[in-house]
């Protein structure tokens, strides 16, 4: 966990946001308007690694310094009391439509965000018409809203180019959503088209775990010089042998302007 001094700087670079979702977005980014988010949704359709033990898990990023995590509500119901005071991104990703049920759930049970996957692109279904009632319901309750916007899908890597994932993530701003999390496609340079076209704050997904952790970390510092406001990685953490210190490295580059190299020696400490 860093110790330093952080300039405070505001989340968002859009317009002020009310007052509660202001104060929620403060539970996720910290002062210096950065997050280092961990995705623990990935048990959704059943076990997932890293993710055996939901409480034991949580204990780990929380022990790094995350400033966040995503995950769905029956493992923030089992995790409370491990995640304390830790910012919650509940995931409201769904068969169906969520708007009608998701924000009170999110608002009763605490959450800072609430987040949803959508597919600009999709020939068969985007979900952007239920982020669009999403963001209305999140702006009545003052609930920030996370959009995920994939191009097309998960599956149709060719889409997610920078073009696709700028245009995007801008579908994902202007529906309504406070911050979003997007594909991460190089060269960094590239990608400034991304977080140029993207007024609300853009983070990026880790995907599946690299074979080298320093992969992930290069693939942070990249996004970051690019303009993103920090990362929400879940596999490239949950499944690494020291998820917490996965946590601490990411929390140098994010929060501590730490080079690769600096960042990575934190995953070389002694035990």
């Amino acid at each position: 966990m860093l110790t330093q001094e952080r300039p405070v700087e505001t989340p968002a670079q859009a317009a002020p946001a009310p007052r509660w979702a202001l104060r929620r977005m403060h539970h996720i980014f910290a002062r210096d308007g950065r997050a280092v988010v961990v995705a623990m949704d990935g048990a959704r359709n059943g076990p997932s690694a890293g993710l055996a033990s939901a409480p034991d898990a949580v204990a780990k990023v929380v022990a790094g310094g995350v400033d966040a995590i995503l995950t769905t509500i029956g493992m923030a119901r089992a995790t409370a009391h491990v995640l304390g005071g830790t910012g919650l991104i509940l995931a409201l990703d769904s068969e169906g439509p969520i708007a009608d049920y998701g924000v009170d759930q999110a608002l009763r049970f605490g959450a800072d965000a609430v987040e949803l996957k959508v597919f600009p692109g999709n020939p068969q279904e985007t979900k952007l018409a239920d982020l669009r009632r999403l963001a209305a319901q999140c702006a009545a309750a003052g609930m920030p809203l996370l959009a995920e916007p994939i191009p097309v899908s998960f599956q149709e890597a060719s889409a997610h180019t920078v073009e696709n994932v700028a245009k995007a993530a801008r579908i994902g701003a202007e529906a309504g959503a406070d911050f979003v999390k997007v594909h991460y496609v190089g060269p960094s340079d590239a990608y400034r088209r991304v977080t140029d076209a993207c007024y609300v704050p853009v983070l990026v997904l880790g995907g599946p775990a690299k074979a080298d952790p320093r992969d992930a970390l290069q693939m942070a510092a990249d996004a970051l010089s690019a303009g993103a406001r920090g990362v929400v990685f879940g596999r490239n953490v949950v499944t690494h042998e020291r998820p917490d210190r996965m946590v601490a490295a990411l929390g140098e580059l994010v929060h501590g302007g730490a080079s690769v190299e600096a960042a990575a020696r934190t995953l070389r400490a002694p035990r």
